[in-house]
């Protein structure tokens, strides 16, 4: 199964700082390219947020990872 991952950048007192996100519903898919098809849809839905509500980040990168287990 895949699930989405978001990698969220943002400039902290001038130092850049990373972090790892996922989904808090969980959602996981069978196929690798339905996951990255939401995963597009989710970039865009968090990209526009984080412009109407001027969140600072530096870069966004979401797709998919494997599920381990």
């Amino acid at each position: 199964m895949w699930k989405i991952v978001a990698i969220l950048c943002v400039l902290n007192t001038g130092e850049l700082v990373c972090t790892t996100h996922y989904e808090t519903v969980h959602r996981t898919f069978p196929k690798q390219h339905v996951c990255e098809e939401e995963a597009g849809a989710k970039f865009y839905t968090m990209i526009t947020s984080f412009t109407t509500w001027n969140v600072p980040f530096k870069t966004l990168e979401v797709g998919c990872e494997l599920q381990e287990g």
